[in-house]
């Protein structure tokens, strides 16, 4: 197996591109070198972002141009007192996402901040399908099923979104990474929590899920007006918050946000309609999942598995509490399509009960959702070829280049690619 990796190697830094979607053969098999292959193959399907010119009005451009901007300070902690004193002109407050704001100064000094985006959507590819292979090592699920589940969450990221936007996109990667892992601990009250800090500070909008992993301990027993506080959460929050006039920053800052964000005429002209498509989609899953595990999951054995599969219906309660407010709606079902994905695979793996008829017959609604899930998405990134051209390579470029070619000549930014806001 040894020589049938390193013979993927030298084909994969000859054909990166081409060589890719080959890697998910050995994908299939569970021995000792699976990660080597899985970062050979995220390194892959990353590849194509170092060589991303965003568009001037592209959340990217932006987050370029303060990246470009930090290259100005001599050390981390003048860039860092600047930050706090919001004292660097950037289109977004980065004193309120400062580890997103970190990660920007790493890469000021390299003018290629290409970089940033490439750097993302690996940790964002790699977070997810970790997970995937993880649960295909662990148990005995097949490998077509393997496969069907890794391509599906794959497909989940836009890399349009990712590599522009980035913050949110590896946020919930981070939180959902996290969730999983504490299904060994059963949600408990322990040191693990720090580590949900990360998201928070690449991202606020992390915060609200982070809140109800914190809450989940008190959620656990199930009741009945526990679901139901949950699903009116956010209207009663519409009512409740502009009643209070709170003058700390961050709590201003996130009040200001949730307000903004129940006004859909601000952003309705940014959706087109696969982001709608993606995004109701999203809410049905989040219905027939609540369903699912009241029906099926709930009288699962395993109280960690069954833990795990509570909290993802009560994000998917959650999600619905937001689904007269369409921005929130959008940002919610980003946890939902994961969430869903590994719920269901981790259902198959530990269910061993019953004829294969049974199971089947049991599965349908499992089937579904993963039906569901790669639909969505699949509309979601019709988006894929806008963002081919603003590669800075032909098609052709893009298979035949070699990844020492891919790294080297990277663009350099210049404030003339922002549009000014």
């Amino acid at each position: 197996m040894f020589l049938i990796l390193s013979v993927y190697i030298g084909l994969f830094f000859l054909y990166p591109i081409i060589t890719t979607p080959l890697i998910m053969i050995p994908l299939t098999y569970r021995f000792k070198y699976s990660k080597i292959f899985l970062i050979l193959f995220v390194l892959g399907i990353s590849l194509i972002t170092l060589r991303y010119i965003p568009f001037p009005t592209d959340d990217g451009a932006y987050h370029y141009k303060a990246a470009y901007l930090y290259q100005s300070y001599d050390s981390i902690f003048e860039w860092f007192s600047y930050l706090m004193s919001k004292d660097i002109p950037t289109e977004y407050g980065y004193y309120n996402y400062p580890l997103f704001g970190l990660l920007l100064y790493i890469f000021s000094n390299t003018g290629t901040y290409s970089l940033i985006s490439f750097v993302v959507c690996f940790t964002v590819y790699y977070l997810y399908s970790s997970i995937i292979l993880d649960i295909f090592q662990k148990s005995n699920i097949s490998k077509w099923l393997f496969l069907v589940g890794f391509i599906i969450i794959l497909t989940f990221v836009n890399i349009r979104y990712t590599a522009s936007g980035m913050r949110y996109a590896l946020a919930v990667s981070i939180t959902v990474s996290l969730f999983y892992k504490e299904i060994r601990g059963g949600f408990s009250i322990n040191k693990s929590l720090f580590y949900y800090l990360i998201p928070i500070l690449i991202h606020a909008s992390s915060l609200i899920f982070v809140l109800l992993r914190i809450l989940f301990p008190l959620l656990k027993n199930d009741r009945i007006y526990k679901k139901i506080l949950v699903l009116f959460t956010f209207p009663v929050l519409s009512i409740v918050l502009p009643v209070f006039n709170i003058n700390n920053g961050y709590f201003s800052f996130l009040v200001e946000k949730f307000d903004s964000y129940q006004i859909t005429e601000n952003y309705i002209v940014l959706f087109k309609w696969s982001d709608l498509v993606y995004v109701y989609v999203g809410a049905l899953i989040s219905v027939i999942f609540i369903v699912y595990y009241h029906i099926t999951l709930r009288f699962q054995k395993n109280e960690k598995l069954k833990n795990f599969y509570k909290l993802v219906m009560y994000v998917c309660l959650l999600t619905l509490s937001v689904s007269p407010f369409l921005t929130l709606l959008d940002r919610f079902v980003w946890f939902v399509y994961p969430l869903v994905i590994i719920s269901v695979l981790l259902f198959i793996a530990s269910d061993t009960e019953g004829t294969s008829k049974i199971k089947g017959n049991k599965y349908f609604i499992s089937y579904f959702m993963l039906i569901l899930c790669f639909v969505g998405t699949i509309i979601w990134n019709r988006n894929f070829l806008e963002f081919l051209r603003l590669l800075d390579y032909n098609f052709i470029e893009i298979l035949t280049k070699n990844v020492y070619e891919y790294f080297s000549d990277l663009h350099q930014f210049s404030l003339s690619e922002v549009v000014r806001r």
